[in-house]
C-alpha cells in the first residue's frame, strides 16, 4: 500500500531537482498527483493541499537534492514502486512534469534517465536546453 508521500515525493523531486520551481510545473505536480492518488486510491487532495504539502517538503527535498546523498534520495523515492501500473503512471507523470515548462534540463535528464534503467523504461527523446 502507498502513502501520500510515496506518490508525491518523486514528482516533488522532478519539480525541485533543476533548482527552478516554475509556476506551471507546480500546476503540473497538482494535475499530475491528483490523478495518481485516484489511481492508488487514496484520499483525494485538493489543488491547495496539494500546494501545502509541495510548500511543507520543498526545502527537505531541496537540502537533500543538494547535499551527499542526493541518489539515495531518488533511489528510495522511485523504488518504492514495484507494480507496473504504478511504475508507468509516476514515470509517465515525471516526464510531464519535466516538459511542462518547455525546458528540459540536464537534472531533469539524469532523473528521468535514472528512473528509466530502474524500471526498466526506454528514455523518450526529449530536447535538453543547456545554458
Amino acid at each position: 500500500m502507498h502513502t501520500h508521500d510515496d506518490i508525491l515525493t518523486p514528482l516533488a523531486i522532478t519539480v525541485i531537482i533543476d533548482t527552478k520551481v516554475r509556476d506551471a510545473e507546480i500546476a503540473e505536480f497538482c494535475r499530475q498527483a491528483q490523478g495518481l492518488i485516484e489511481l492508488v486510491d487514496l484520499e483525494a487532495m485538493s489543488k491547495s493541499d496539494l500546494q501545502k504539502w509541495f510548500a511543507a517538503h520543498r526545502d527537505e527535498i531541496f537540502e537533500k537534492l543538494n547535499g551527499p546523498r542526493r541518489n539515495t534520495l531518488v533511489l528510495r523515492a522511485l523504488s518504492r514502486f514495484k507494480d507496473d501500473l504504478y511504475m508507468e503512471n509516476i514515470y509517465d507523470a515525471m516526464v510531464q512534469i519535466s516538459i511542462c515548462d518547455q525546458e528540459f534540463r540536464p537534472e531533469e535528464s539524469d532523473l528521468i534517465k535514472s528512473a528509466a534503467v530502474l524500471w526498466g523504461y526506454e528514455r523518450p527523446p526529449l530536447k535538453i536546453n543547456r545554458d
